[in-house]
Formats: structure tokens, C-alpha cells, sequence
């Protein structure tokens, strides 16, 4: 399920608000357990200028998902196993990602679905 999940996101286009790296596993989180825990967030933003905002709002990345994490009882792991989701600093700054088959992990960006080594695993969940 994974692995097509993945594939799936890898053909979609990035687009603020409806397909990034939080939204994400928002997404896989819903595919796992049929509840969106970021319902009230998707859609409230489009460009970059709108996410910088709400990131400031709301404080930043890692909240964002700690939150989102809390609210559906998704339980804290310090062994990430694929399927795991979490937050992962890369070049300083926090994404959202899922924990791949391989052992990287998967984020969405700009440039499409991206697989790599985090430099560093903030928190995570298992799904």
C-alpha cells in the first residue's frame, strides 16, 4: 500500500494547500485510518506567502504536525519503520514525511516527490 501510495503522490503536481509535504501525510494518515487530520487547514492556503503565514501563525512545521499527530492519537515512535510518518530537519528547515520502503523518507516539494536522508528526525509517529 505504501509503495502505491507513494507512486500515486509522485504523479500529482506540488500545489500549496492540496499537495505538499504536511499535506502529505495528512493524506497518508487518511488512506491508513479514513480520517483527514488536516480537514481544517487544506485548501486555506495557495502560495508560498499564504503557508509562510500560517507557519507563523501557526509555529511552524514540527507544531503543526505534533498537533495534527495528537489530535488523531497517532503514537510517538523513536524508531520510525516504513510507513512511519514524521518531521525531519533537512537544510534547516522542517518538512513532513513518511518513512519509505528503503529507509529514506519522502517529502513533497516544488520539485515533485522527493526521497532522501533526513540530516536530522525531529519527531515521529507510526501510522
Amino acid at each position: 500500500m505504501l509503495r502505491s501510495f507513494l507512486i500515486d503522490h509522485a504523479r500529482r503536481e506540488f500545489a500549496w494547500g492540496t499537495e505538499d509535504c504536511c499535506l502529505l501525510i495528512a493524506d497518508w494518515w487518511r488512506a491508513n485510518h479514513g480520517v483527514d487530520p488536516a480537514a481544517g487547514w487544506r485548501g486555506t492556503y495557495s502560495t508560498a506567502a499564504e503557508k509562510d503565514a500560517l507557519l507563523a501563525r501557526e509555529g511552524g512545521v514540527a507544531r503543526i504536525v505534533r498537533r495534527l499527530a495528537l489530535d488523531v492519537g497517532a503514537e510517538r515512535t523513536s524508531d520510525p519503520r516504513p510507513g512511519d510518518f514524521g518531521v525531519v530537519r533537512v537544510d534547516r528547515k522542517h518538512l513532513g514525511a513518511i518513512r519509505a520502503p528503503d529507509g529514506k523518507w519522502a517529502t513533497k516539494s516544488l520539485a515533485g516527490l522527493v526521497l532522501f536522508t533526513p540530516i536530522h528526525i525531529v519527531a515521529a509517529w507510526k501510522i
